[in-house]
C-alpha cells in the first residue's frame, strides 16, 4: 500500500508569508514554536532545537502538530517522528511534511515512524531527491511511498517496541548530559581550589 492511501499528507507553513515583521507595522497575532528540522533527531525531538516565530496571522490548522500525526523531515536525513500529546500545537515548517490521520485498520502510525527511520526507507527516498542546492524529497514521492505489507497486529508490536526505544534513549541522552554536566562541575571546582 501506499502512504497517500491510508493517510493524508499536508505540506508544512512557509514561514515567510505568515512571519509578522515588527519593523515594518505588522501586528502581532500570535507566537508560535516551531519544529524546524534540525529539532527533530533519531525519531525524538530536540526541545531546546525548536524555533519562536511571531505571526502576522493565525496558522493553518493543518500545519500544527496533532497527536497521532507523523511529521518527515524532506531533507537529508529524512528522520521522522511521531506526535504525542505533549508534541501538539507546534508549527510545521516548509521543510517538513505531515503524515495524519493514519487508518489504523490498515497500519500503525508508530510503525511508519518506525518505518520511515530505517536505513532503508531512507534510502529509498534519498533516491528520489531532485537535484538542487539544497536537495529535498516532493511531496508526490512521500505520498508514492510504498508502506510494507505487515500484519496489523506485528505493527502494533513494532511501532509500540519502537515508541519505548525513543523515551529509553531520550532518558539516556538526559543521564550522559547530566553527568557531562556533574564533570564538568567537579573540575571547575578543583581548578578553583587549586587557583
Amino acid at each position: 500500500m501506499k502512504l497517500k492511501d491510508i493517510a493524508q499528507i499536508y505540506s508544512g507553513q512557509i514561514i515567510s508569508r505568515v512571519e509578522a515583521k515588527e519593523e515594518i507595522g505588522d501586528e502581532v497575532v500570535e507566537e508560535r514554536k516551531v519544529l524546524v528540522p534540525k529539532a527533530i533527531m533519531d525519531g525524538r525531538i530536540n526541545y531546546s532545537d525548536l524555533g519562536l516565530v511571531k505571526l502576522k496571522k493565525v496558522t493553518d490548522e493543518n500545519r500544527i502538530t496533532k497527536e497521532g500525526d507523523i511529521v518527515l523531515k524532506l531533507s537529508s536525513p529524512h528522520d521522522a517522528v511521531y506526535i504525542q500529546e505533549e508534541d501538539e500545537d507546534l508549527m510545521v515548517p516548509s521543510f517538513c511534511t505531515i503524515i495524519r490521520g493514519v487508518d489504523t485498520s490498515k497500519a500503525d502510525p508508530r510503525f511508519i515512524t518506525a518505518y520511515l527511520n530505517t536505513e532503508y526507507a531512507r534510502e529509498i527516498l534519498k533516491s528520489r531527491v531532485s537535484g538542487s542546492v539544497t536537495s529535498m524529497i516532493k511531496l508526490k514521492d512521500v505520498r508514492d511511498l510504498e508502506i510494507p505489507d505487515v500484519p496489523l497486529e506485528k505493527q502494533r508490536i513494532i511501532g509500540e517496541a519502537y515508541t519505548l526505544s525513543r523515551q529509553k534513549q531520550g532518558i539516556l541522552t538526559k543521564l550522559l548530559e547530566n553527568e557531562q554536566a556533574i564533570m564538568n562541575t567537579m573540575v571547575l571546582s578543583i581548578i578553583k581550589e587549586v587557583r
